[in-house]
């Protein structure tokens, strides 16, 4: 794979973040969304977070998310799970928290081994980490499959730990993980019962 300057994908991130009608500019870049897509399969860990942090503002719009799910955003965002760099980490679980809000993109994940590696991010000592990794996992959450790999990873005992933060939108996404673990637990409880 050529060389590509992470540059221009981090002076995206605002452009998109900031512009009036910024799907739509984003939809008129001819050939672009094949280009960010298989800017994934790249091996540099800075390439990758840029294209993570690009990917994590398009897919705020659902037209764009669409179009990044039809390109196979997926399984390629699911791949880059094991990295260990806490940068490319934080812009991954922020780009796969906006990506689980088409279709059945939250199961996707789950079959695509996401959510385990995903739980190991909650050790981390970055906080910016946690955040991303908490509202990535309390959007995979709502699939009661990725409940159960969250549960069988142990990742409820930092969740409570991190609703403590004084973080809001930490302690918020913490919370709403940890309720529909619970949820899915009391049921099949229930269900055990009857």
């Amino acid at each position: 794979m050529q060389m590509f300057n992470p540059v221009p994908a981090w002076a995206l991130c605002p452009c998109i973040e900031n512009a009036k009608d910024a799907g739509e500019m984003v939809r008129s870049l001819v050939g672009g969304f094949e280009l960010i897509v298989n800017l994934l399969k790249s091996t540099n860990n800075e390439v990758l977070a840029s294209i993570c942090a690009a990917i994590a503002k398009i897919a705020k719009d659902k037209e764009n998310l669409a179009i990044l799910t039809d390109h196979g955003v997926v399984p390629l965002l699911a791949k880059l799970t094991n990295k260990t760099d806490d940068r490319l980490r934080r812009h991954l679980a922020e780009a796969i928290c906006h990506c689980c809000m088409w279709g059945t993109n939250r199961a996707s994940f789950g079959d695509a081994g996401a959510v385990a590696p995903l739980a190991t991010y909650l050790m981390s000592n970055d906080k910016a980490v946690h955040q991303s990794t908490a509202m990535a996992l309390y959007q995979l959450s709502k699939e009661p499959n990725n409940c159960i790999t969250m549960h069988q990873k142990g990742v409820v005992k930092p969740l409570i730990h991190f609703m403590g933060s004084d973080d809001e939108m930490l302690q918020e996404a913490t919370a709403g993980c940890v309720r529909n673990i619970r949820t899915l637990c009391l049921a099949n409880r229930q269900a055990q019962d009857q």
